[in-house]
């Protein structure tokens, strides 16, 4: 069964109308009609959209006529198609100081009216979508009491099958403790929600209404938020180190998109595509999906903090009076897209409890981990290692004393200790520049190619099991200047990783060639494949500042690099 999702297109009314400021959301019944568009073309079985239709709130006169050019923007996905009510549709939760009016019957009513009932539940195929009010949630009105029976006994009477829940409030986008603010769901209700899921195995609680990408688990239960068509909520643009995008982060072109859910019996696989703020005239009908950038195989290294939640400022509209605390989650968004299921961080994420969190979510679906560390892993963190294993790729020791016979007999220990893979690789550092030389501070990782003779001597002689061998190609290096080390080093029974390095050798050089950095990495990936090595990437998000300045995979908005996006 195949479920496309898509939420927060905000339509406004085609007369026009008062109820937004901002030049961006000008732009969203053309966006509406694209995103319409591409997901005719992508032929789901069935169409959820999570929310928030129109842009006019309930009490507003514009209300009547947003709500038809809905109706007539969406009709390309009739009859398939099923709405879930946004507060911009029925009004809002009921927390004080918010800038607009909870729900009411009579909202709820108007909504109806428009949209159809405000819960519903309906089976296609061997899977149950289940959709529930979420601004009801708290308000202790009788509609409330009596949404919560029916769910009880809706999700008890499908609990045999794969069930979708669908709400446009997340219950929460960082933790389920987490205070109550504008994007998630208060207390009691909240927990009330989710243990009612939970216990009724429901499989996954899919929302919008934050217009970014989140990803959380509770207990077995997946929540995804996703992003929206329409545009960016500006506060979120303090998650990225760089400059906001357009009207101050309100219009960041590569978040917005669409979602496909593949559910069967024991599965559901996630794609996201990429709308890219595309417009679609009224009188057009016919787009063409865009195509992610693909990196199967690569291993990048993730430079930059993947897992922390940083506090946002307290800068109304929706946060005048307290700090919400949020994680950037694209750096997931981003792996998923392009088909990358391996990351490299140091082994401190792994024994630090918050990040292997953290970690344990992004393995949930299906990214595992190589760990490193420049020490000889101790017995807790040996035991920690075994016991995630199932997340790892590897553990790859970086030598940084001793010789090379020393390292492979470490390393070969730590393989008798340990169930994950083990690999040795070298700290190159400029401090064995020889004088008379231009000298920089650097240090990069990996086995220089012209040490594979020693390296081979020294498997030669060890009588203990072979790790595997991580090399490092410079940037100034081709890709076939490795075809000797891995032949010589594979025959001496070892295997082989390649660290490619995006960053010049000389640190004082930026290395912003798009072009090039693509051409680099597809050469080594299909190096790969015909040599039986993996390819770790030495940058997954751009380093703009500080040393060895370099473009990644994706920029410092997590948006994919020009010459990486292949629509």
């Amino acid at each position: 069964m195949r479920i496309a999702v898509f939420t927060d297109t905000h339509l406004r009314a085609p007369e026009g109308d008062t109820s937004s400021p901002y030049a961006v959301n000008e732009r969203a019944n053309a966006r509406a009609r694209y995103a319409t568009a591409l997901i005719a073309e992508l032929a789901p079985d069935h169409t959820v959209h999570l929310g928030d239709m129109v842009h006019p709130l309930p009490h507003m006169a514009a209300y009547a006529s947003a709500a038809a050019e809905a109706k007539r923007v969406f009709e390309p996905l009739q009859p398939q198609l099923s709405f879930v009510p946004g507060n911009h549709d029925i009004g809002d939760k009921p927390s004080p100081g918010l800038p607009a009016k909870a729900t009411n019957p009579d909202h709820i009513s108007r909504y109806e009216s428009a949209f159809g009932d405000s819960a519903w539940a309906s089976v296609c195929g061997e899977v149950t979508l289940v959709a529930i009010n979420s601004s009801l949630i708290n308000t202790g009105l009788e509609a409330e009491h009596l949404q919560f029976d029916w769910l009880a006994h809706t999700l008890s009477e499908h609990r045999r099958q794969q069930v979708l829940l669908f709400s446009h409030y997340p219950p929460f986008i960082q933790a389920p403790d987490e205070p109550d603010h504008y994007d998630n769901i208060a207390e009691p209700g909240r927990s009330r929600l989710l243990k009612l899921a939970s216990s009724h195995g429901v499989r996954a609680i899919l929302s919008g209404h934050v217009h970014h990408f989140f990803y959380n688990r509770y207990g077995d239960m997946q929540l995804w938020c996703l992003p929206a068509t329409s545009f960016t909520r500006q506060d979120y643009s303090e998650l990225f180190q760089g400059k906001p995008a357009p009207e101050h982060g309100r219009d960041d072109t590569g978040k917005y998109g669409v979602a496909l859910f593949d559910v069967d019996e024991e599965t559901l696989d996630f794609r996201w595509f990429q709308t890219h703020g595309r417009t679609l005239a009224a009188h057009e009908r016919k787009v063409s999906p865009s195509t992610p950038p693909r990196w199967t195989g690569l291993v990048p290294h993730m430079r930059h903090d993947w897992h922390s939640a940083r506090q946002l400022p307290y800068n109304g509209p929706m946060e005048e009076y307290s700090r919400k605390s949020a994680r950037n989650d694209y750096p997931l968004l981003r792996l998923l897209q392009s088909g990358i299921d391996t990351v490299r961080v140091p082994l401190s994420d792994l024994l630090t409890e918050t990040s292997r969190t953290r970690l344990l979510d992004w393995a949930s679906l299906g990214v595992r981990f190589v760990v490193f560390s420049t020490t000889v892993p101790d017995e807790d963190s040996v035991v920690c290692l075994n016991a995630h294993a199932r997340a790892l790729a590897g553990f790859e020791l970086i030598d940084i004393r001793g010789t090379l016979d020393e390292a492979i007999a470490t390393a070969a220990e730590i393989v008798q200790r340990t169930t994950v893979p083990v690999t040795l690789a070298k700290a190159s550092t400029s401090a064995a520049t020889a004088d008379g030389k231009a000298f920089a501070h650097t240090a990069t990782t990996g086995y220089p190619l012209s040490d594979c003779a020693d390296i081979v001597a020294a498997l030669a002689r060890s009588d203990e099991p072979c790790p595997g061998v991580l090399l490092q190609l410079a940037w100034e290096e081709p890709v076939d200047a490795l075809t000797e080390a891995v032949s010589r080093i594979q025959g001496a029974g070892s295997r082989v990783a390649v660290n490619v390095r995006l960053s010049h050798s000389n640190p004082a050089d930026a290395n912003t060639d798009d072009v090039a950095i693509d051409r680099k990495l597809r050469a080594a990936l299909a190096f790969a494949t015909d040599h039986d090595v993996v390819v770790q990437c030495d940058t997954f998000e751009d380093v703009d500042r500080g040393y060895h300045p370099r473009h990644g995979l994706v920029d410092r908005l997590h948006n994919f690099r020009h010459a990486h996006d292949t629509d």
